[in-house]
């Protein structure tokens, strides 16, 4: 109802014996009445209060169709405010997990988070809308609580996770050349921003995307090994000396650069699981790749070469 259906219902309980002009000035001088009090009242008024103005203003002569303006015109002006009132500001919280930190997270929904090393989460204080939706930028498993009515996805720079509840594993870190995530349990779907295009995994499969190439990749894990560090274990299956290197440097808050080129293309696949330092993974390294060699400076950054 606009403004002007308002003057043409003042307008229509006013007579044929008052003048335009008239009914003009009078529902004028109403409208700045109401606006005063509305001022003073913190834009709310009772329709009560708003009845006694209007009968006041008419004469019993239009009291019916003065009782119907009223009804549409405190709708207007206080139905919204109490709406208004109702809703709740919605505050997004960010926890980070800094090197060598692992964290864990309790969401408003009871779904638990435990966030690697380097990672950050952002998610709302309350899931109002139809969907539950948190940003990861690192690594995390969730352990999602099932709310068919309220789906839960998990957004990263490269992709979305859509969870039905189910504990899974993010792996989205923006300095790693592939992303990736792998289903302990439940199921889930992968929407790739890239191609639009979405696929489902079943427990101990991965979802993988090179950045670069754009390459995407569905293979068969242990999702146990995948998962294991959150109890302080690192494993890799076909991982680059890059992934190594960023996943060891995150763990134990140790800077490690890469002095050559010639190990780029070697796949190494190994599993630490006995709290071994960032020492004893080196000695495994040069073990495992012929001719790698490291030192280590004084500052305790490692250098490979």
């Amino acid at each position: 109802m606009t403004d002007k259906d308002f003057f043409n219902i003042w307008n229509h309980s006013s007579g044929d014996e008052v003048s335009k002009s008239e009914i003009r000035d009078s529902y004028s001088k109403v409208v700045r009445r109401i606006e005063k009090i509305e001022g003073q009242n913190g834009n709310r008024i009772h329709s009560k209060k708003l009845r006694k103005i209007f009968l006041y203003s008419l004469g019993t002569a239009a009291a019916i169709m003065a009782i119907a303006f009223l009804s549409i015109y405190a709708y207007k002006i206080y139905r919204p405010q109490k709406a208004l009132a109702v809703a709740e500001p919605i505050e997004y919280l960010e926890v980070r997990a800094g090197a060598g930190e692992i964290k864990n997270v309790t969401l408003p929904d009871s779904s638990k988070i435990t966030l690697n090393s380097g990672s950050l989460i952002i998610y709302p204080d309350k899931f109002a809308g139809s969907k539950r939706n948190v940003y990861l930028s690192g690594e995390a498993v969730f352990d999602v609580t099932h709310d068919e009515q309220k789906p839960f996805e998990v957004s990263t720079a490269d992709f979305i996770v859509k969870v039905h509840g189910t504990k899974f594993n993010v792996s989205a870190y923006s300095d790693d050349d592939v992303v990736s995530t792998v289903l302990c349990r439940g199921s889930i779907s992968v929407l790739n921003r890239c191609y639009d295009k979405e696929y489902y995994l079943y427990p101990d499969m991965s979802f993988s995307f090179e950045k670069k190439s754009g390459k995407i990749k569905i293979a068969s894990v242990n999702a146990d090994d995948v998962t294991s560090w959150t109890s302080g274990g690192l494993c890799f299956n076909n991982a680059s000396i890059m992934e190594i290197i960023n996943a060891v440097g995150r763990r134990h808050n140790v800077k490690i650069y890469l002095e050559t080129d010639k190990y780029y293309q070697d796949r190494i696949t190994a599993k630490f699981v006995h709290g071994e330092t960032e020492l004893e993974i080196m000695d495994a390294l040069v073990r495992l790749m012929p001719g790698l060699h490291y030192r280590i400076n004084s500052l305790g950054e490692i250098y490979i070469y």
